[in-house]
């Protein structure tokens, strides 16, 4: 038991001494607009580094989202609750933002669950400063643009795929764009975020990497 418990004291203490590598964040950004060491140092001040176990919750249905996510390690997973049954309609993996754009902008309670798939690694950003600073320079008003039009192009995209493509043609698409997916997400929440039985999707699997001539 005392062993257990020093285990976990360890490991605790060695989580938040860790230097966490914000490279890939820096260039992830970099993407939109390029930002010089003067504003990275700045913005980096305010990220917070948080460890979300499997199941554990980033966003809680009902209560207002306050943070924008930059996920560093892990995978995470978008809910909504409808006639009792959870409904998976969104992933997110590394390099991806996770956050409830929509309720932010509106100042309004989350109607959906963001929920870590497995242990993860998230830099987090008060949406407060980080929507203030996009009214702070140029450099950072593109930047606040270019996400806002990389977002709203990403899902105008699933918007339409979801009223428009059969379960069948998601399922392509999924494996075409995100395969690993397959590695790391349960198949019962991959068919469920598909729209399909977790049969139909095996016999889509087993038919995809059927045998070579």
């Amino acid at each position: 038991m005392v062993t257990a418990i020093l285990l976990q004291l360890f490991t605790y203490t060695w989580l938040m001494t860790k230097e966490i590598d914000l490279t890939l964040f820096r260039r992830f950004l970099n993407n939109f607009s390029s930002v010089n060491d003067e504003e990275w140092n700045d913005f980096k001040t305010e990220i917070t580094i948080h460890n979300f176990k499997r199941k554990q919750l980033f966003q809680e249905e009902g209560k207002q989202c306050k943070t924008v996510g930059f996920i560093l390690k892990g995978c995470f997973r978008s809910i909504k609750i409808v006639d009792g049954e959870e409904r998976t309609f969104d992933f997110a993996i590394e390099n991806e933002f996770i956050t409830d754009y929509y309720g932010i902008l509106n100042s309004r309670p989350s109607e959906f669950n963001i929920v870590a798939v497995e242990s993860s690694i998230v830099a987090c950003i008060e949406a407060k400063f980080l929507f203030n600073l996009f009214d702070s320079s140029f450099t950072w008003q593109k930047m606040g643009r270019h996400i806002a039009e990389y977002v709203a192009c990403y899902y105008q995209e699933r918007l339409l795929s979801s009223y428009y493509d059969s379960p069948a043609v998601r399922y392509q698409k999924l494996m075409k764009s995100s395969p690993e997916l397959f590695l790391r997400i349960p198949h019962n929440i991959l068919a469920n975020y598909l729209g399909m039985r977790k049969e139909t999707l095996s016999r889509l699997r087993k038919k995809s990497s059927g045998p070579i001539c």
